[in-house]
């Protein structure tokens, strides 16, 4: 296991709020709904890792190696580290990363980073077999962050690679949902009015672009992109990265 540190980049209220949310709840910031207990918390994090990962059509393959962006405290990278020969495993908080490396210290096959909050650095081009992201992107206060993040993935899959990314629906529904989320974790003293918790909405063609590359050909990697939604409020961009 080791831990390897980039500069901070721009995003240093990300970095600010999930520092803050690490020390005052750490669990509740990372899954409101399954915060009661450490047990509850990673239980809930290996059941949701299959689900999702099922979602998109991902076959884990313990030859090949995972990236996750945003591991917070480790609630889905312990499931990750089981189902995968190596992992990587990003996030924006030192803070989290502490936490993380405490929770899971008998893991030898998980590698942490410490990213800006908007894109891999550090992470060699070609160099992972699939990207995984649960419940980050759409905290990333920015349109640009979240689209440099689709970008990036692109650049460290393998030829072949496969990510599994979500973000938040912009249906009607979605957005209400979601704000009386926020308002109602506001009234019991969460900070969820922040920008780095409400994060940005994607638009679908910037979006698509981001995620396929198709504006970079022949520069760069290019990727098929499908959005599967879940449920209402949440769409996972499922992306494979071309052969060639």
């Amino acid at each position: 296991m080791s831990v390897r540190s980039e500069r901070p980049g721009a995003s240093g209220q990300s970095r600010e709020f999930w520092d803050r949310a690490a020390r005052d709840d750490a669990m509740w910031h990372i899954a409101t709904g399954a915060a009661a207990d450490a047990e509850t918390f990673f239980a809930s994090g290996r059941q949701e890792t299959d689900t999702f990962l099922a979602h998109a059509g991902i076959v884990p393959d313990k030859s090949q190696t995972v990236l996750e962006i945003g591991c917070g405290m480790g609630r889905m990278t312990a499931r990750l580290a089981e189902l995968y020969g190596s992992v990587l495993a990003l996030d924006v908080s030192p803070e989290m990363l502490v936490r993380a490396r405490e929770a899971l210290a008998d893991r030898d096959n998980i590698s942490y980073q410490l990213v800006a909050g908007s894109d891999l650095s550090g992470v060699d081009d070609g160099s992972v077999d699939a990207v995984f992201s649960y419940i980050v992107l759409q905290h990333v206060p920015t349109v640009d962050g979240q689209l440099q993040y689709l970008r990036e993935t692109r650049r460290v899959l393998r030829p072949g690679g496969v990510a599994a990314i979500q973000i938040r629906s912009a249906t009607t529904i979605a957005r209400g949902l979601d704000w009386a989320g926020h308002l109602r974790h506001r009234v019991q003293g969460h900070h969820t009015f922040d920008k780095a918790w409400r994060g940005a909405r994607i638009p679908r063609a910037q979006l698509l672009a981001a995620a396929s590359g198709t504006a970079d050909a022949p520069a760069g990697p290019v990727a098929t992109v499908e959005l599967r939604p879940f449920g209402r409020r949440h769409t996972w961009v499922v992306m494979r990265r071309a052969t060639r």
